[in-house]
């Protein structure tokens, strides 16, 4: 067991990391750590600094900086002459493999805790149902989470990490490229409560279908012990396919449900109305009925609602308070944010992530938004489609026209495949190129006029946030 310092940081021992990591101790120098660092750009003042070796990078390149920035340990897997020198000055540990050395420690850690930990995953939705549950748990009893998307096979042990020793729950979320990664990621988080949000097309290029895609999500349920509790999604055919061999497998009275189309499932809402100030629900939790405005933008933010609800209730907070808690959940950066500019537009950013799950669900929420001035989409290159790039960036330029815009903007490689499903649909008042230019740029500024919304969405890669400081946003901040 790790002990615990009064300020419910962890304290870990030297001679403690060195037996969870199953590492050699090769200087002794520091001995009690709290915290974990893996970038030298960062102050690594006393913290254990674990050298990750990943395909751009290796972090034993680094070991010099680190110790400038004064880390009290290094956890590696190279030893060399250099490293006899650090070891004058610093505490080592050399381990077969960082990368399994960091899940091991942090698999460790998570079982010497009585935290109780929510695995969530999903092709859309997982980082957003992971804060809507942090905000509405939070109100019951304390509560960790990962600030970003530190959900992959580092992400989630560095999260793990970080979890206070009071923390009652840890939400912990879990992405995947491969089939076989939500496996490991449950096997080192070890969590208590699961769910997939939704299953989507995003990485398609690795699995070549959607049912690949649900299949390897549905690990969260098989992989998870018996007595976790097992909440699943009513509204998706992929998603509720997924109930019949866990129930097979696994106590029934450990699985809850939620739906927008099921006014019997454990929680069930459904918007009655959509406006400037968000979205009206109504509906059930665990039968408990009640009307609530969440400051939130598009329909498919029920599903993340409707998530992070039945997980609350499935951790024990009582129904009526989680009814009170959701005007808790808010937008984040680049998740529909909704910004006001000196140029008198509004500007819908959705710059985070983006693929054609969710610019469906954006373009299904354009026409029910009242708007006094024109309609002004910006998009931006939909990532990792692969060989479907081509045929998914047509579609969405087919779409894109249908859905009542005024005038389009594209940018990135397949910026021709979306021009043909525009010109498909008849659509001419458009821009497009492969990177935002000086000429695209001043097409843009022309045609922003004072009560237009501008729609901006794109991969983060894309970088679609650049159309809006254009805008000239106001109380807003580029994302670093």
């Amino acid at each position: 067991m790790s002990s615990v310092n009064s300020d419910s940081k962890p304290l870990w021992t030297l001679d403690l990391i060195a037996k969870w990591t199953g590492g050699q101790i090769l200087s002794r120098h520091q001995t009690h750590f709290s915290q974990v660092g893996t970038d030298t750009r960062a102050n690594l003042e006393g913290q254990v600094f674990i050298a990750l070796k990943g395909d751009q990078f290796d972090a034993h390149n680094y070991l010099d900086q680190a110790v400038i920035k004064k880390a009290g340990l290094l956890i590696v897997h190279e030893n060399s002459d250099h490293l006899k020198t650090l070891s004058e000055k610093v505490s080592v540990i050399l381990v077969d493999d960082t990368l399994k050395a960091l899940q091991n420690f942090a698999h460790e850690y998570r079982k010497s805790l009585s935290t109780q930990i929510i695995g969530i995953t999903g092709s859309n939705g997982k980082t957003t149902t992971k804060e809507y549950t942090a905000a509405i748990l939070g109100q019951f009893q304390k509560t960790h989470f990962n600030q970003g998307s530190f959900n992959n096979h580092w992400g989630v042990p560095l999260t793990l990490l970080q979890i206070p020793t009071d923390a009652r729950f840890a939400v912990i979320e879990m992405g995947m490229n491969h089939s076989g990664e939500i496996t490991q990621l449950v096997k080192i988080a070890d969590p208590d409560f699961v769910v997939c949000t939704m299953v989507g097309r995003a990485h398609i290029e690795n699995f070549g279908t959607i049912q690949g895609i649900a299949k390897a999500k549905a690990e969260i349920y098989q992989e998870s012990r018996e007595n976790t509790v097992r909440v699943f999604n009513q509204d998706q055919d992929l998603t509720f396919d997924m109930m019949y061999p866990v129930a097979k497998k696994f106590p029934a009275s450990r699985m809850l449900s939620f739906s927008e189309n099921n006014n019997e499932a454990d929680v069930y809402f459904k918007v009655i109305q959509q406006s400037s100030k968000g979205l009206t629900l109504s509906g059930s939790i665990a039968g408990f009925k009640s009307e609530m405005t969440v400051p939130l933008f598009g329909r498919h933010n029920v599903t993340n609602l409707m998530a992070a609800a039945c997980i609350s209730y499935a951790c024990g907070m009582k129904a009526e308070d989680i009814w009170k808690a959701l005007p808790l959940c808010k937008s984040t950066w680049g998740r529909n944010e909704f910004i006001e500019t000196k140029l008198g537009v509004d500007v819908l950013f959705d710059g985070y992530n983006a693929n054609p799950d969710s610019m469906q669900a954006l373009l299904n929420n354009i026409p029910m938004l009242e708007v006094k001035g024109a309609r002004i989409g910006v998009f931006g290159q939909m990532k990792e489609l692969g060989a479907h790039a081509q045929h998914e960036h047509f579609f969405l330029g087919e779409k894109v026209a249908q859905a009542g815009f005024d005038q389009v903007f594209f940018i990135g490689e397949n910026h021709t495949d979306f021009e043909n499903g525009l010109k498909n649909q008849g659509f001419s008042n458009y821009f497009v190129a492969s990177d935002l230019n000086e000429s695209l740029g001043q097409s843009f500024l022309k045609s922003l006029k004072p009560q237009s919304l501008v729609v901006v969405k794109g991969s983060r890669g894309a970088r679609t946030e650049r159309f809006v400081e254009l805008c000239e946003p106001l109380n807003w901040k580029t994302k670093s």
